[in-house]
């Protein structure tokens, strides 16, 4: 087995894969970060001002296949005797070829659900029966979040696999589903909405008469020293190597943030070491980490950390659709009307709406479903849902204090893209707080996720520095393609 191997892999997909010049063991269908990870590589890419990174908090990895630039090494899957090279965060671009041998794609349905967690399968299963249903999912599997976890989830009678393995079992004929694929947009077209969508090189376009967002919540971003040190992970990213790969982020972990408990019983599951540090302010090391000193001076020895610090919801698709946003709870949600849409013919489900547990969240995608079907002229019960969510009431996240006088601000990333604290500091001091003119200034939230990760704590900081509570910060709205898409695909129509 390899360094971070959790599990036996299959003998007989055993290939030999080539990094800087040096051989590794990889296996097919493994993801380059996963197999150089499960190698204990965690270095893999470095930033315009020379910092070092890895794969798994800031994205996408840019690395050199074969001598192909521009490949995301997050997405691509490892093939015999790949030659796999280092290449500058700053450098990475998208490439503008045409591929004039694929014609687009088009569907016409009733309902698209775009997001295939707990949310828009449970919008899928109440209308499946009497509406067509196209469900788009930019990752390779069904169920989202839930997905990623191996620990019984309270509501559900089944390990989540499982859970999730009978609902696709139930999918009728009426269903049509497009894993990989990312939704780019939502735009008005007469009665219908149009849906373009990129599945690798491949425009789709789905035009439906209701759409239902349940795209879910992104993790949050802490912010303390050398936070894009390489062998640092995201929550969801710390799962998705366990959990889907077999493959441990480290050996002994520490866990920062206010939510720990989202990550420390998949690690016990595993046996891994972890140690919960709740006041991180620093992490140190040569090619990843290899300590991390508290606010209070204390050392302590680890090769990985997991930022658990919660989730909000992805409010990118709700604002490019239209929607209007409130600040409620800790984090920016969309507002919704009595039938729970954010405007006529587009709802919301799921943590896209709030912070609630999976099965909630199903209900709720229930919910939804149920008033889309009474929109149609069938006989539905959405109270049966709305009684039933009474019992969850959705969470309020704290707002963590960010310790501007405690930390060297220059060595704080606030965004993946080379944007450190200490440059929207600077200009929040200057007397700036729009958003919109910090994004200008600094490139905060102008870079691959359009500000889904980065764009909440540079509200975060407008608000803690100037005293203008949350609900006076407008966030700017987000723009199509909202997911990082290759021009070539959307640069002609048919």
């Amino acid at each position: 087995m390899r360094p971070l191997d959790l599990t036996e892999k299959d003998p007989s997909k055993k290939v030999t894969i080539y990094f800087e010049g040096k051989p590794y063991e990889a296996y097919e269908g493994e993801k380059i970060a996963v197999a150089l990870l499960a190698n204990g590589i965690y270095w893999l890419t470095t930033s315009t001002e020379g910092r070092k990174r890895g794969a798994f908090y800031f994205g996408p990895l840019p690395i050199v296949i074969n001598g192909i630039k521009n490949m995301d090494g997050r997405k691509v899957p490892v093939r015999a005797n790949m030659r796999i090279e280092r290449q500058n965060y700053g450098e990475f671009q998208e490439e503008v070829k045409i591929d004039e041998k694929k014609p687009v794609l088009r569907y016409v349905v009733d309902v698209a659900i775009i997001g295939a967690g707990p949310a828009g399968l449970g919008a899928l299963l109440e209308v499946q029966e009497h509406l067509t249903v196209a469900l788009i999912e930019e990752k390779s599997w069904l169920g989202g979040d839930l997905w990623l976890k191996r620990v019984k989830q309270k509501g559900f009678d089944d390990e989540p696999q499982e859970v999730i393995k009978a609902m696709r079992d139930r999918f009728n004929q009426n269903v049509r589903v497009f894993l990989k694929t990312a939704a780019i947009g939502i735009f008005d077209e007469g009665e219908y909405f149009l849906i373009p969508a990129i599945r690798r090189n491949q425009l789709i376009e789905i035009l439906s008469k209701r759409v239902v967002l349940a795209t879910g919540a992104v993790d949050n971003i802490l912010l303390f020293e050398n936070n894009d040190m390489p062998s640092v992970f995201r929550r969801a990213f710390a799962l998705e190597v366990m959990n889907i790969w077999g493959v441990a982020p480290g050996r002994k972990v520490a866990v920062v943030g206010s939510k720990p408990e989202e990550i420390t019983a998949e690690l016990e599951r595993w046996g891994i070491d972890y140690v919960i540090v709740p006041n991180p302010k620093r992490v140190e090391g040569r090619e990843s980490v290899e300590r991390l000193i508290d606010m209070n001076g204390n050392v302590h020895d680890v090769d990985a950390v997991i930022v658990a610090d919660g989730r909000r919801p992805d409010i990118n698709p709700v604002t490019q659709a239209g929607g209007k946003l409130r600040f409620r709870r800790g984090y920016y949600m969309p507002i919704l009307d009595m039938n729970h849409r954010i405007r006529d013919g587009i709802y919301a489900a799921g943590s896209a709406v709030s912070i609630k547990p999976h099965y909630a969240n199903y209900l709720e995608g229930k919910l939804v479903g149920s008033h889309i079907l009474k929109e149609f002229g069938f006989e539905t019960e959405p109270c049966i849902y709305e009684e039933k969510l009474r019992e969850y009431e959705p969470e309020t996240v704290p707002l963590h204090r960010i310790e501007y006088d405690s930390m060297n601000l220059e060595d704080v990333q606030i965004c993946g893209c080379d944007v450190s604290l200490k440059k929207v500091y600077d200009v929040v001091e200057s007397g700036i707080t729009d958003l919109q003119i910090i994004k200008r200034l600094t490139h905060l939230a102008m870079g691959f996720c359009q500000g889904r990760f980065c764009l909440f704590n540079g509200a975060l900081l407008v608000s803690q520095r100037t005293g203008i509570d949350m609900t006076r910060i407008d966030l700017p709205v987000a723009r199509p393609p909202i997911k990082n898409v290759r021009m070539k695909v959307v640069a002609r129509r048919d």
